[in-house]
């Protein structure tokens, strides 16, 4: 087990940045922190343990809010369609039709 900082965790390969991590770690009351970062005090990491969380738990919010978007288009599809939507065509840009 190696301790380190959030610092220390954002500087690992394929680690989100520091800020995003921080949001991380607020997210998710399982992440295993080993002393909460208040007042001054850095967080306390078995970077171990965190890096796989993270890589395991890790989503990238925009891959989300456009996985979340293109799920209700689908869902607005008429019945009867293939389920499948040009990309380019405006009801996906959110643009009413002409």
């Amino acid at each position: 087990m190696s301790l380190g900082t959030l610092t220390d965790l954002a500087q690992l390969d394929g680690m989100p940045s520091y800020p995003s991590l921080a949001r991380f770690i607020a997210t998710r009351n399982d992440f295993p922190v080993i002393q909460h970062g208040q007042y001054g005090k850095p967080f306390i990491l078995d970077l171990d343990a965190a890096a796989v969380f993270v890589r395991e738990h890790w989503r990238d919010g925009r891959n989300e809010r456009r996985r979340r978007r293109l799920a209700a288009i689908m869902e607005a599809a008429p019945i009867g369609t293939t389920g499948q939507l040009d990309l380019f065509d405006d009801a996906v840009r959110g643009r009413p039709p002409r």
